[in-house]
């Protein structure tokens, strides 16, 4: 567990998606997780770490998929925008209670000339054996990797009522208890690949209040859930990742590896 200080200055400007280390997290970060009545909900994007980052501006050549579940039925609908918008997100008809933001990006790919930051990169997110494997499958030292993104936020309006849902996303992060009601409770968190859960896979909670950020690192159990006690006036950025083999095909650009991210952001208001 790290706890440490941390400035959370975010430096606004859009960079090359290609620019954009694979090390880093993307998340979906709303300017307000709860409204009220009339307000517009807007939400920015972010890859970074730490809750810092370089915002992403709305983009249907990068975004594959963006909609939001709204309502006691979680009715989907679609997110639009105009290209370059920022905040990216921006949405009127948010229904009461618990509503779902989901994005999926299109795939990307980075560009590795050495082993060392593949290995830095494995290593943190729970595959310390895929630098053995690389080695054992002769693949070269200057390679590519193709990645997905998949984002999630739980937000608010006028009341807390209503659940986290299973949106069918490749790999997905979903609250099974609500997290803002009962905060004294552990909360079930299920993290789920092609909709089976990911058993004793890494799971990483970063935690923010005030300056006093906070990264613990979980393993689900045979079900593949985590228990979690979320505190007040936290914000919070669950994330997990899968790796697997990429196509090696030249649609692909020859990808050696392949990983999918997940993550899910909210904060649990003072109430």
């Amino acid at each position: 567990m790290l706890k440490y200080p941390v400035k959370l200055i975010f430096f606004y400007f859009i960079i090359s998606i290609n620019q954009i280390s694979i090390a880093h997290e993307f998340w979906i970060e709303p300017e307000e997780f709860h409204i009220k009545n009339n307000e517009v909900f807007k939400a920015n994007l972010f890859v970074g770490e730490n809750f810092q980052g370089s915002l992403i501006s709305f983009s249907n050549k990068y975004l594959k998929k963006a909609f939001y579940y709204s309502g006691i039925n979680k009715i989907k609908k679609r997110i639009n925008g105009r290209l370059g918008d920022i905040p990216a997100i921006n949405i009127r008809e948010l229904e009461n209670g618990i509503n779902i933001i989901q994005i999926e990006t299109e795939m990307n790919y980075v560009n590795y000339k050495n082993l060392l930051k593949f290995e830095l990169f494995t290593r943190k997110k729970g595959y310390p054996e895929a630098i053995l494997q690389h080695k054992e499958n002769n693949y070269p030292v200057n390679f590519n990797e193709s990645y997905i993104r998949y984002a999630k936020s739980l937000v608010t309006k006028n009341g807390f009522e209503g659940s986290d849902i299973d949106t069918d996303l490749e790999i997905e992060i979903i609250v099974l208890d609500n997290p803002f009601v009962n905060t004294d409770k552990n909360k079930r968190i299920l993290i789920e690949y092609q909709n089976n859960p990911l058993i004793f896979h890494q799971v990483s909670i970063t935690s923010i209040i005030k300056d006093q950020l906070k990264i613990e690192f979980f393993r689900t159990n045979q079900k593949g859930i985590i228990n979690y006690k979320f505190k007040k006036n936290h914000k919070y950025l669950i994330d997990s990742i899968v790796l697997i083999k990429g196509s090696n095909k030249k649609k692909d650009q020859y990808a050696k590896w392949h990983s999918l991210w997940a993550s899910s952001t909210f904060f649990i208001p003072k109430q």
